[in-house]
């Protein structure tokens, strides 16, 4: 009796054993194919000001800002910086500590991998009068394509829409005042229809009093109803991911302080 009891826990306890054996490694596949999967990054220094990090390590800075609207200027590192136009809150380029190629002009480029193209648009929806030009810029990111609309001030035509083309992940201006606003900004989405929508240029606790009346970001979340909205430091994305997603995102980040 008791060799067969014996007998018969040490093969329950062996099944079990095995069993767990086999949770593990199906739970160690599960873990590398999600955390060790390459991503792409997003962070935001403020204003219009991104940091664009390739899964390989190429850095794309994107309107950087000087000392005097409120927010601290960081001190950058890129290889790639692009100005949408040369107004003082989007060209500062001495913030950027270190050798990088700059990019202030329409056409298509193709530098350290990141294929660029610049089209042009007005800061205004008078053609350009009040405020002067501004180029909208596409960046492909490991597959992916990452359009920065710089201080767009009008909805976009048809010969602009094709210029700058698919766009996966859209950074777009939407504080009114120098830009589109909340309203504007919506309808550009649903031209551009993006999976991925990050708010730039509007009100934030830091932007001075003296910037003008710019509209807070939840302004133009009221208008996108129907899309997920999140609240990150950084935003990390990869062709795969975004490809599979059916989802419409607004994520909102975090400035860098």
């Amino acid at each position: 009796m008791k060799k067969a009891f014996k007998k018969g826990y040490l093969f329950i306890l062996s099944f079990a054993l095995t069993i767990m054996m086999m949770g593990g490694v199906a739970f160690a596949g599960d873990s590398s194919s999600s955390f060790w999967k390459k991503s792409a990054t997003i962070q935001w220094s403020g204003h219009s000001c991104f940091t664009i990090t390739s899964e390989r390590g190429t850095k794309v800075v994107t309107d950087p800002f000087p000392d005097g609207i409120g927010y601290t200027v960081p001190e950058l590192r890129a290889d790639i910086v692009t100005v949408s136009h040369d107004h003082f809150d989007h060209n500062n380029l001495a913030a950027v500590k270190s050798n990088f190629t700059a990019v202030r002009e329409r056409g298509q480029f193709n530098i350290d991998g990141i294929k660029i193209k610049g089209t042009k648009t007005y800061h205004d929806t008078e053609g350009g009068a009040l405020r002067g030009e501004n180029t909208v810029y596409t960046y492909n990111i490991d597959g992916v394509n990452v359009c920065h609309l710089g201080d767009l001030g009008h909805e976009l035509t048809q010969e602009q829409l094709k210029s700058i083309g698919k766009v996966d992940v859209l950074m777009i201006p939407v504080g009114g005042l120098y830009t589109i606003d909340a309203e504007a900004a919506a309808k550009v989405v649903n031209q551009l229809n993006p999976k991925v929508v990050i708010p730039m240029h509007y009100k934030t606790e830091v932007l001075i009093p003296d910037f003008g009346d710019v509209a807070p970001v939840d302004n133009f979340i009221a208008k996108m109803s129907g899309w997920q909205v999140s609240k990150v430091d950084t935003f990390a994305f990869n062709k795969a991911d975004l490809m599979k997603s059916s989802q419409k995102k607004i994520v909102v980040l975090n400035y860098n302080k």
